[in-house]
């Protein structure tokens, strides 16, 4: 009889993991897209996971995540409901790709650099 409750609390600590897992961008707009989009949502760690782990990302994930958590309910909101808009994309060989988009909440013009590492896609730079 001791075994139930001991399967029952393995099964709650196994269902109570907390680390998400995300597909890897098998394209460079998927990863692109994926990165700009989880910004606007305000989930900061699917961005995180679709961006290539160097400084200059991390920071600027950082430095997004505090403007977002700055803002009041309903600037959040407004994110939330915010539409990409793709200016451009340049793939500017099989490795590397640019895309130029707008939100339509902040009208001003990014450039978002993906390159593939590793058989993955990944955001490694983004520009105002």
């Amino acid at each position: 009889m001791k075994t139930i409750p001991t399967l029952l609390f393995a099964l709650l600590i196994g269902c109570t993991n907390s680390i998400k897992s995300f597909p890897p961008a098998t394209t460079p707009i998927e990863a692109g897209r994926n990165y700009i989009e989880a910004c606007l949502q305000g989930d900061f760690e699917k961005a995180k996971a679709y961006a290539a782990a160097n400084e200059a990302m991390q920071s600027y994930t950082t430095s997004t995540e505090k403007t977002y958590r700055n803002l009041d309910k309903e600037g959040r909101s407004n994110y939330r409901q915010a539409s990409i808009i793709i200016l451009d994309i340049t793939d500017q060989d099989s490795l590397h790709t640019l895309i130029h988009y707008r939100n339509s909440m902040d009208n001003t013009p990014h450039q978002i650099a993906i390159e593939k590492a590793k058989g993955n896609w990944q955001v490694t730079s983004i520009t105002p």
